[in-house]
């Protein structure tokens, strides 16, 4: 069997679940016992119960933290030694039990297990019984899960004491919120745990399991990666995890972006459920561990149920439960791991085009970013830039001496990347092309070997399949014509299953372009070391950053399934560590998300190891892989269209894989392909209207980069914002009257580009910290709100649209256009708890506007942003600020840098920061921030005081005692971070009501002070404390205190009564001093 009746065939989430209906499964417990396997490299870390039922299949239950375990359920599983201690790729360390050893030294806890018969259940307890002093404000004593085993019917249930949210206004004599902690299901099974169909042609590969979870009524829903954007909080819905090639969202279901169930390039199995408890601190998290495909049924077919399936592998699950949201992304963090520390100008504005083909197309958008003085620091270069579509090489016709064009860019502030695909072209050229020379001798490639159980084993029978349009169809890979526009005549019955005969696959870019290839076998060690070698001639080129595309790998459809490997292609699998050097086979659709994990890892550590790359952070863009894979990359949402409903899932997109720890993440600003226009033509150009509501919306967003397919593929004209006057200029009468818009296009996203650079230090300090929380740079409101509970009510919408920068700065993008909104209104939700400023910052030093009157937390207020329509350049600038809506907390703290060209700029000289101060609530102190300064490029600024750091030195100095010659950069850490970095806090404590002329103080304390920053900014520094409009500014008397007071520094203090601002400026580089204090008395 073949083609669209092969049972191993990908299935839709609707199709597998209808199917499954009738499946049966385990129903009681026979026993259960506590015996680890005998591969546990440390046996008293080794939390768990094996549970065998009546059906002599086993489950194994095991806690890796107090509030945190894991569920294992493997239908072919018949004896607990085959549950192995080995972990997969995605969780950090090698093995279970040594994550917990090391996670219990990194946090300072001491905690236990307990089994113990009740009866009708077992009771599987975790709690902690001594804590550190330095992790009390993380853990408590008592802390723990109870996870209850019934036995006839067999049936799990998580329970855990809660703590009620504090009241706005509290009873009295209630008592504390500790005395009022109540015990509480976060977490249950239905009483048909598990149900299995195991296909009797392939026992050993099609091992269906769904899994049934309880879904409580008052529950909601958030994460769910890529595919979390459609609605930020998902409703009813069948889902599907799939790695693939999904141009403009639509291939499967034929609906476009805003259908939840589209498979798409990335896959993150991983979901919070928030208010399953109303008015209790407790938030519980699912993350599915399945390289293959996983199907939801999200309460679509059964409002009471999640309905969770895997087609291949096991049933491999992590239940979290913490407080809180930001709780519980530390949590899943700490076993997922977090990112490395990337280059400071990743955070700046990227240009990319498929089209820019010559040195002389990348030379004038570098002349024109400079000539409209629109900040850039990234230029992404396509394909395009290779020699015949060879990976690794560069076209010595259209790109001629790569080298000294890489400087040339540099010397501009311009730091390049380029397109960097896993297939090796089959075609050699006349001066060699080594990698494949190489890959070939060393028979590195993946190998054509066939899976061909239930089919006839002949080439001529074999079919492909994928869906396109929404339709499931076949392809003939022995029919010529079907193959791609660029031409490929190979014999496919003569490469079919041959042993020791590299898989013949191939990509195309479209166009004519691309080529047939081989791929590299990149799930073993030694072929992803070698792959890090090829980096070396574009790096010792200049080329400072890598774009990792086509990552599935994405194949045409001519040359395997859903346009990735042929699902019976049998490949190489690490996707454990074992014990053997040579890697298992398996079928590519059994670790279908494998390739593309170990395409970044090999990436990343391979740019690591270049010599010309020594001492520097590197920086890997990525298409799409799995869970895990942003400790090497960042990611970016694929192949989006310049239409309105991709705009409008990108901010919820962005906020549901940053639940996962994801720092750099985003779309392609005015989308990839055009959009189609009412006459059923492309259009040949984003909406300049759009492309504003795009810029402006994102401006706080991490990864931000205006991507397009261009004229010399026959598509886009341009997207460049400069272009747009430009156009304009040449079709004035066919545009008549529309100049302001068009203008407008270059000089309102030059204006929020100029606001993101003063910002970058807001996105920086967020990116820093990420390493120690695995909070993200943009945040949803139920990371930075969590005591508001009118999200899971009446404010529920706004969490698809509005975010949060770091922890103070909200930004509520407009989403539609004028004609479907035509006063340009929205409205906006300003979080409970708080006052909120609209934002008054400017890009530039000399501009600012006074505070206008706060708003109280809980209100939702209409906000006119329209696009400004006059023909006066200075009335249309004053109304910038406004085009998209941007509100500041009370009390914050959001330093500002001067606006250079390019991040980390001084030619011009140092770089002076400035912090501005906001009133804050009176007589409190939690108004703090802390900032991270170094030089923004160098691998030894990465913090050091993380898990995986501390884990590994200890076995760096194992190796060293025992192994000499032990080369550590092979280890999973970085061993050149040496937290190079000083971290200066700035407070505001205020007294009396700020309305009355109160006393405020503001304390810089130098938190760690291994960097000197006096390069990057200079030997001063401003704090800009700004008042409200209530406030008539008398005199101040401002005075400056030093810890060490004989090496006070001089400071200098301008009282702008129209700004309504008191400006300090210390005379000494930043945290130079170990603390000082200002006071500022009314007088």
């Amino acid at each position: 069997m073949a083609g669209l009746g092969d049972p191993l065939n990908f299935i839709r989430a609707e199709n597998y679940f209808g199917t499954g209906t009738y499946w049966t499964g385990p129903t009681k417990i026979v026993s259960i016992n506590q015996t680890g396997p005998t591969t546990a490299v440390s046996p008293t870390h080794w939390r768990a119960v094996n549970v065998t039922f009546d059906d002599r299949t086993i489950a194994v239950v095991q806690f890796i933290r107090p509030t945190l375990f894991r569920i294992r359920y493997d239908p072919a599983v018949a004896n607990t030694n085959d549950y192995e201690d080995f972990s997969s790729r995605v969780v950090v360390g090698k093995t279970t039990s040594g994550l917990v050893r090391d996670l219990d030294e990194f946090s300072g806890i001491t905690w236990t297990v307990n089994l113990e018969d009740m009866g009708d259940y077992w009771s599987f307890t975790s709690t902690v019984i001594e804590v550190e002093e330095s992790s009390k404000g993380v853990y408590k004593e008592g802390d723990g899960l109870k996870i209850n085993l019934f036995k006839n019917p067999f049936r799990i249930q998580a329970v855990r004491n809660l703590t009620p949210l504090p009241d706005i206004y509290p009873i009295p004599g209630y008592g504390t919120l500790k005395e009022n902690r109540t015990e509480r299901v976060i977490w249950q099974t239905s009483p048909q745990t598990f149900r299995t169909y195991v296909h009797p042609d392939h026992p050993k590969v099609l091992k269906n399991v769904i899994l049934d979870v309880i879904k409580p009524g008052p529950a909601e829903y958030i994460g769910f990666g890529e595919q979390g954007g459609m609605d930020f909080m998902k409703n009813p819905t069948f889902m599907n995890y799939f790695n693939f090639d999904n141009m403009q969202y639509q291939q499967v279901y034929n609906r476009g972006p805003m259908d939840s169930r589209e498979p798409l390039y990335h896959s993150d199995p991983f979901w919070m459920e928030v208010n399953s408890n109303p008015e209790h601190a407790n938030v519980t998290a699912a993350y599915l561990d399945n390289y293959s495909q996983i199907c939801l049924d999200f309460g679509k077919t059964n409002s009471g149920y999640i309905k969770i399936g895997t087609r291949f592998n096991a049933m491999d699950i992590y239940i979290i439960s913490a407080d809180n949201v930001p709780e519980c992304v530390r949590l899943y963090t700490g076993i997922a791991g977090r990112p490395k520390l990337k280059p400071k100008y990743v955070l700046g504005n990227h240009q990319a085009c498929y089209g820019y083909t010559t040195k002389e197309d990348c030379e004038a958008v570098i002349k024109q970013y400079r000539d409209a003085g629109i900040p850039l620091d990234g230029l992404c270069i396509d394909v395009d830039l290779q020699d015949g579509f060879r990976t690794f090489t560069t076209n010595d016709v259209t790109f001629p001496n790569f080298k000294d064009i890489m400087t040339d860019f540099r010397n501009k502030g311009v730091k390049c990347s380029t397109n960097i695909t896993p297939v090796i072209s089959i075609n050699d050229r006349a001066q060699g092309y080594s990698t494949l020379q190489e890959l070939v001798a060393k028979g590195y490639f993946v190998y054509d070997k066939r899976y061909l159980v239930g089919t006839s084993g002949k080439p001529e029978d074999v079919r492909y399949v994928c869906y396109g349009g929404g339709n499931f169809y076949e392809i003939d890979p022995n029919c010529v014509p079907c193959r791609p526009d660029f031409g490929d005549q190979y014999n496919f019955p003569e490469n079919f299953n041959v042993q020791n005969y590299g898989y013949h696959g191939g990509v195309s870019y479209g166009y004519g372009n691309g080529t047939a290839g081989y791929y590299p076998d990149l799930n073993r060690k030694d072929v992803r070391e070698w792959w890090g070698k090829q980096y070396t001639y574009l790096m010792e080129s200049g080329l400072e950053f890598v774009w990792q595309d086509m990552t599935t790998p994405a194949i045409h459809t001519s040359y395997g399934d859903m346009k990735g490997f042929p699902i019976r292609l049998l490949v190489s699998s690490d996707s454990e560590p074992q014990s053997t050097i040579a890697p298992k086979e398996v079928l590519a659709i059994e670790n279908w998300a494998l390739y593309s994990y170990n395409l970044h890892k090999a990436t990343f550590h391979g740019l690591d190891k270049l010599p010309s790359r020594a001492g520097k952070r590197n920086f890997i863009l990525g298409r799409g892989s799995f869970s895990g894979a942003y400790r090497f990359a960042g990611l970016w949402t694929g192949d989006n269209a310049s239409t309105w409903d991709f705009w409008k899932i990108t901010v919820s997109q962005v906020l549901s894989v940053g639940l996962n720890g994801v720092s750099i993440a985003g779309a392609d600003m005015g989308g990839f392909e055009p959009a189609i226009g009412k006459d059923g033509r492309e259009e040949k150009y984003c909406s300049p209207e759009l492309l504003i509501r795009w810029y402006s919306g994102s401006v706080l967003l991490p990864w931000f980069r205006n991507h397009y397919v261009g004229a010399k593929k026959n598509r886009k004209w341009f997207q460049e914002p400069y272009a747009y006057p430009i156009h304009w200029d040449s079709h004035q009468q066919e545009l008549a009257g529309l100049k302001w818009l068009y203008y407008g296009v270059e000089k309102i996203c030059k204006y929020y580009v100029e606001l993101r650079y003063s910002l970058i230090q807001v996105l920086y300090d967020a990116m820093f910290e990420n390493q120690l929380n695995g909070l993200p740079i943009a945040r949803s409101m139920l990371l930075t709100e969590v005591q508001d509970s009118t999200f899971f009510n009446e404010s529920q919408d706004y969490l698809d649209n509005q975010y949060v920068t770091g922890r103070d700065i909200l930004v509520a993008p407009i989403l539609q256009p004028k004609d479907t909104v035509p006063g340009e209104n929205r409205d906006v939700y300003l979080p409970l708890g708080h006052f909120w400023y609209q934002s008054n910052l400017r890009p530039w030093d000399d501009q600012g506007a006074p505070l206008l009157n706060a708003v109280e937390g809980g209100s939702v207020i209409t906000y006119n942003a329209g696009i400004p329509t006059s023909d006066n350049d200075d009335e249309n600038y004053k109304q910038y600020p406004y085009v998209v809506p941007m509100f500041i907390r009370e009390g914050a703290i959001v330093p500002q840098l001067q606006v250079r060209p390019y991040v980390g700029d001084i030619s011009s000289g140092p770089n002076h920061i400035k912090f501005n101060i906001y009133p804050g609530k009176d007589n409190a102190c939690r108004h703090t921030y802390s900032t991270y300064l170094d030089d923004g490029v160098s691998r030894d600024s990465a913090p050091t005081d993380t898990i995986r750091h501390k884990s590994q030195l200890k076995k760096i100095q194992s190796i060293k005692e025992n192994q000499p010659d032990k080369d550590l950069r092979t280890q999973q850490f970085d061993p050149e971070a040496k937290a190079h970095y000083r971290q200066v806090s700035v407070k505001q404590t205020t007294g009396a009501p700020i309305s009355n002329g109160s006393t405020r103080t503001i304390t810089v304390e130098t938190k760690h002070d291994l960097y000197n920053p006096i390069r990057e900014l200079g030997a001063s520094y401003t704090l800009k404390l700004w008042y409200p409009p209530t406030v008539q500014l008398g005199n101040y008397n401002v005075t400056l205190t030093s810890e060490t007071p004989a090496t006070t520094p001089e400071y200098e203090i301008l009282q702008d009564n129209t700004l309504k601002t008191i400006v300090v400026t210390v005379k000494e580089t930043i945290g130079k001093s170990p603390s000082i204090v200002i006071t500022v008395n009314p007088q």
